[in-house]
């Protein structure tokens, strides 16, 4: 029987500065996978990370480069730098075992309101055309809300790819800060392609990364929808390793999640 799996999100590039914290959580490791991680210089420090982690049997997913890139923009040049960013990231998924690679869809509501026709066509066409570099690397990609201020063009996007290898990855501190529609409008219009969630938590205002219940994010109604749905992948995205902690012992706690349960259990450093 599938479980909710957990996992903590690190940039690659600093997993040796943090390794002695990340390796003793009982979690797995989303990786952002950023220009620094996808130098050429790095190649050999990638793959041994790639090795110690699967010697130790920690499970990973990715997250795909997003700074600076615009994969539905006008401009050939920048629609191509995000093409080859992410090929380069879905080139390095399988040494990692890495079969999820979360993505922003890089939606616009005040750039791009006027053009949100254009804007799904050539977003259809981006992502689409990445399928077989996807299927190249048995993965998926598990768009991101981000501004959003409900799901419609976001589910427009979704119902125009293949359900195989896009899918919805729902960030909690996004919604909390950006959309004007209820959880609830979200999860009608969206969960069957639901897969995974960003967790984090802020007062409602910016995209603050607070620890799980340092916010006004509503977790009492995410948890129980949450009992509804199937087996999900969740993410904590928090800025410190305290922050991290204290998620930890709020999903054992709060979540009413079985598969959480063991969380609440000290962790080497801590008293």
């Amino acid at each position: 029987m599938k479980k909710h799996q957990l996992f903590v999100h690190l940039p690659l590039s600093l997993y040796r500065k943090y390794r002695e914290a990340v390796l003793a959580m009982p979690t797995g490791l989303e990786l952002l996978v950023d220009h620094e991680s996808l130098a050429p210089g790095f190649r050999g420090e990638a793959e041994a990370i790639a090795a110690e982690l699967r010697e130790a049997k920690i499970l990973c997913r990715f997250h795909a480069p997003f700074r600076d890139l615009h994969p539905a923009g006008h401009d050939p040049e920048a629609v191509d730098l995000a093409r080859r960013r992410f090929e380069g990231a879905l080139e390095l998924a399988p040494l990692f075992g890495v079969s999820t690679l979360v993505v922003h869809p890089a939606w616009d509501p005040q750039g791009d309101a006027l053009d949100r026709s254009d804007w799904l066509d050539r977003a259809e066409a981006f992502w689409t055309a990445l399928v077989p570099s996807l299927e190249t690397a048995g993965a998926r990609f598990a768009l991101e809300n981000i501004f959003d201020r409900d799901p419609s063009l976001l589910g427009a996007l979704l119902e125009r790819l293949n359900p195989d290898r896009f899918v919805w990855l729902f960030d909690t501190g996004h919604f909390n800060a950006y959309s004007q529609a209820s959880l609830e409008e979200w999860l009608k219009t969206l969960g069957p392609r639901l897969h995974s969630l960003h967790i984090h938590d802020n007062a409602g205002q910016d995209d603050e990364h607070l620890a799980l219940g340092a916010g006004n994010f509503l977790w009492d109604d995410l948890f129980a929808l949450a009992r509804l749905e199937g087996p999900l992948e969740w993410t904590i995205e928090n800025r410190s390793i305290e922050d991290v902690l204290a998620g930890l012992r709020f999903l054992a706690e709060r979540s009413g999640l079985e598969d959480f349960a063991h969380l609440a259990a000290p962790m080497m450093g801590e008293s």
